[in-house]
Order: structure tokens, then C-alpha cells, then sequence
């Protein structure tokens, strides 16, 4: 079976990879290992499908090999309004514009990306083979020659690795594209899960699983010069774990991990009001509630647990001290516990619970004019196996969307 372009994964920059160059008049086959293709997009925004992020730029894309990754014209080649556009036009999906930009279906199922962009390859004829776990890859004269785990064979003039990374392995992204790569001579990057849960001191989380706060958290990290300096700042649910925290703001804030050393978040348990209106807050409170010990001074302020927990570490030992005896000082420490709680990131709760990989191929093995390898003529890449990744938003499925557009677009050529 002979084809112009065989593409290796079945995911979103697989698909788009497939139909731009489709669109281009080339026969066109996308190899996917698991038995249905795009698994990983049917679980994307908690099953809503986050398809893209109309504020994506190269600020919210990050690298191992560099922290800031020079990929403004892949970006602006396929840009979230094209995205957008291509949805709409050629897919039929209603976009519905949410919060910071995120964009859903409006339908609000991922399972509407899916269908709309399996059948849309299909009514252009592209051709889709799953169970079809490439193992081996040998360059012949001027043709690929691609071999299945069941020793099924595919000749192609030229390949597309879009593989994915090493997330969610289950859904299909085992990580089996470095491989392929590094047998050209490519390397990798070392590899870390992003927009994922993390670890965390265990004294600083201690009987607190299961409780939710909306906070905000902030970011502190080394630089490469070893200074410790404030990342950014997100504002969302934070959820507390066995292991460390959970909940949209750690995705949020996730990315920060694998290129800073020391990562240590500072959480603000009460971001609406100011370090002095907590201040007041809690020294009328002490009026109030004077009867009563500090067992009871969060009720209705904070979850009981937390309140309780955050009092200790405020260094009240006993909870049986009556309120009426706190001085301002320990107001103070109190309030210090309640806006700048500190936490420090120890490790991610693993690739197998992680929606993104950050690391990869180095963009510098890549000519970024048209992501075809710098060591091996007609051998592309896109998406999540490059050393690219994104925020949490929308941002990682628009360079899925963009990568596979520009790889799709040169390997048609």
C-alpha cells in the first residue's frame, strides 16, 4: 500500500495535518494506534472541548530547550480566528466565546469536535487505519517504508510525526513518537507533565483533603540566573488532596513547573479583600465572637477544617484559646496565614493524570518555516511531540491546530 503522505497519530494536529494537505490535492492516510481517533480531544475542558483561546500568542507558549519558544509565525499562520473560522465554515460547529477567551462549541460536547472533524476528513476521502501501533519506520531510497506492531506495512513519499506526548497514555499518546524520532537521529527533551495536579509538602496540606476554596495563587520560581522572582498570578478552585492540590487554578498554573527551579505558590484565601480589611474583618470578629474559643473564629468566613488548620499555622496551638484573648499581633499572623499561605511544589501527580507534556523534539532539529526535520529530508512534525506547550485554555489545541496546518500545507508541496 503506497501513499504521498502517511501521518502517525490520529489526534488534532493529526487531523488537521490530514486535511490541509488533503486539501491540496495529496493522497492522504492517518495511522492511528488506538481503535478510534482524537480519544484525547473527547476529554478536553472536562468533556466541553476548550478548542482554542482567541488570546493565544507566543506569550502562553513555553520549551525546555528555551523558555520562550520562537514560534510567532506558525502562530500567526493559523491564528485562533482562523481556527475559529474553520469550525464554523467547513465543520459546522457553532463557537461559543466564554471567559478569558476560551471557545467551546456551543453544543458544549467535545464530542462534537470530534464527529464534526472525523467526518469531515471522511467526506474528503481521507483514509483512516486505527489499530495501527507504528513501531518502525525505515527510510528507503526516496519513500518511507512503515511498519505496524502486527507487521502490517504502509509506503509513503513522505511522513508526518504527530504523535503526541506522553499524556494520558491510555487514551494513545504513550510517547512511542520519540522513539520513532530519536531512530532519525532527532533528540528529546526531557519530559514533564503539565496542566496536571501537583505535589506538595505534606505538613502544609494535613487532614485538608477534599476541601474547595476559590483563591488566588500566586507563583514564585528561580530563574535561570538562580534569583527568585514572581511568575504570575491565577484566581480559580483550588482543591486539596492526599498528595498535594487539585482544581482549575493549579492547571492553571501547572506550566511553571518544568522551567523553574523552586517552585513555591503563595495562596490568598480571601482574594476579595486587602491584607487591612481582613485586618478589621478579624478584629471585629474577636468582638463578636469573644465567648466563643478559636475552635469557632472562621465559622462562616472559610471552611471550618481550613480555618482551623490555618489558625495552627498561624502558631495558636490550642484551639480551646478563648477568642477574646487573641492580641493584634496574632490577628496579623493570622491574616499573613490567610492571603499568603505558602506552599512549596515538590513533584506532579504524573504523566497518567496530566492533559499536556511540556518538553519533547527541539524546534532548533526543525526548520520552524515548515516543521520539516533538519536530518531527514520529507519527515515532518506536529503538535504535542515538539517542544512546545501552552497554557491551560485552549492554548495547547491551537498549536495543535497550527502546526498541523503549517506541517499539512509544506507536505503537500
Amino acid at each position: 500500500m503506497k501513499r504521498e503522505i502517511a501521518i502517525i497519530g490520529g489526534g488534532a494536529s493529526g487531523f488537521l495535518t490530514a486535511i490541509t494537505a488533503k486539501k491540496n490535492g495529496k493522497d492522504v492516510v492517518i495511522l492511528e494506534r488506538k481503535d478510534r481517533v482524537l480519544k484525547k480531544v473527547l476529554t478536553t475542558g472536562n468533556g466541553r472541548c476548550n478548542l482554542t483561546n482567541v488570546n493565544a500568542s507566543n506569550q502562553n507558549y513555553f520549551g525546555i530547550e528555551k523558555m520562550k519558544q520562537p514560534i510567532e509565525e506558525i502562530l500567526g499562520s493559523f491564528t485562533s480566528q482562523d481556527a475559529i473560522r474553520f469550525f464554523e465554515d467547513e465543520v459546522g460547529i457553532i463557537c461559543n466565546e466564554e471567559n478569558r477567551g476560551k471557545v467551546y462549541p456551543l453544543s458544549g460536547q467535545a464530542a462534537s469536535i470530534v464527529d464534526g472533524l472525523r467526518f469531515y476528513a471522511q467526506s474528503l476521502g481521507i483514509e483512516i487505519i486505527t489499530d495501527f501501533y507504528v513501531v518502525k519506520i525505515e527510510k528507503e531510497m526516496f519513500d518511507f517504508k512503515i511498519i505496524s506492531e502486527d507487521k502490517r506495512q504502509i509506503t509513503a513519499k513522505k511522513i508526518v510525526l504527530a504523535t503526541g506526548g506522553k499524556s494520558y497514555p491510555e487514551l494513545g499518546s504513550n510517547g512511542s513518537g520519540y522513539e520513532l524520532a530519536k531512530k532519525f537521529g532527532h533528540t528529546v527533551t526531557k519530559l514533564t507533565p503539565v496542566i496536571v495536579q501537583l505535589k506538595a509538602e505534606k505538613e502544609k496540606i494535613r487532614g485538608l483533603k477534599g476541601i474547595k476554596s476559590d483563591v488566588e495563587v500566586t507563583a514564585f520560581g528561580e530563574n535561570e540566573d538562580g534569583e527568585k522572582i514572581k511568575i504570575c498570578t491565577y484566581d480559580g478552585e483550588l482543591l486539596f488532596t492526599d498528595f498535594g492540590i487539585s482544581g482549575n487554578v493549579v492547571f492553571n498554573i501547572s506550566y511553571v513547573f518544568p522551567i523553574y527551579k523552586n517552585v513555591e505558590f503563595e495562596i490568598d484565601f480571601m482574594p476579595k479583600f486587602t491584607y487591612n480589611e481582613i485586618f478589621e474583618i478579624l478584629k471585629k470578629r474577636r468582638k463578636i465572637l469573644k465567648n466563643f474559643t478559636m475552635e469557632q473564629f472562621f465559622n462562616g468566613a472559610v471552611n471550618k477544617k481550613l480555618g482551623q488548620f490555618l489558625t495552627k499555622s498561624a502558631g495558636i496551638e490550642k484551639l480551646s484559646k478563648s477568642i477574646n484573648d487573641l492580641t493584634d499581633n496574632e490577628i496579623r499572623k493570622i491574616c499573613t496565614a490567610l492571603k499568603k499561605y505558602k506552599i512549596k511544589i515538590i513533584d506532579t501527580n504524573g504523566f497518567k493524570a496530566a492533559q499536556v507534556t511540556a518538553g519533547g523534539i527541539p524546534l532548533s532539529e526543525v526548520n520552524l518555516e515548515n516543521l520539516e526535520s533538519k536530518k531527514v529530508k520529507n519527515l515532518y512534525f506536529a503538535g504535542e511531540i515538539l517542544d512546545v506547550y501552552g497554557e491551560c485554555g485552549g492554548f495547547n489545541l491551537q498549536w495543535a491546530w497550527a502546526s498541523g496546518y503549517i506541517a499539512g500545507e509544506n507536505a503537500a508541496k
